[in-house]
């Protein structure tokens, strides 16, 4: 449903009826947000703004004291984000394969980037990418700060 299919396509698809696809629809936002109030638990995190139809909790993480996000969907599972410094942080020890990560997962998201900043080093690219999920009248980050997957 995310990617525009309707419930009717969907059924077609699964060959299922369309009541069975419109009764599963229902269920998933609660599923979702499930998901990401219980990984905001396990990890920590405060839950401050929660959008289950896309699938993305903003909260606080109460261990590294910085603003996190969690995001779930059916491709690229559970992640967590934290807010940080990459140049004092040792979470992210391969720039490669961290920029291709943030890459993968701007683009899942629909983020959308330009040349400029696809080619950007991670931790500028990570706060471009976080900027951007907590959306511009999200005032609570006065600087475009870094994050890392974790």
């Amino acid at each position: 449903m995310r990617e525009g299919f309707t419930q009717s396509d969907i059924a077609r698809k699964l060959h299922i009826s369309r009541q069975a696809v419109s009764q599963l629809a229902q269920s998933i936002p609660h599923k979702v947000e499930a998901a990401l109030y219980d990984a905001s638990r396990l990890n920590g995190v405060e839950p401050r703004i929660v959008d289950s139809a896309r699938g993305i909790l903003l909260g606080w993480s109460k261990e590294f004291q910085t603003d996190t996000i969690i995001m779930v969907n059916r491709r690229i599972g559970l992640r967590v984000w934290y807010q940080h410094n990459l140049g004092r942080c040792k979470i992210c020890p391969d720039k490669k394969q961290c920029q291709s990560l943030l890459l993968e997962h701007a683009n899942e998201y629909g983020i959308s980037l330009t040349r400029a900043e696809r080619a950007l080093d991670p931790s500028k690219l990570s706060g471009i990418i976080f900027s951007k999920v907590l959306g511009p009248d999200d005032h609570r980050i006065q600087t475009v700060p870094d994050i890392a997957y974790r």
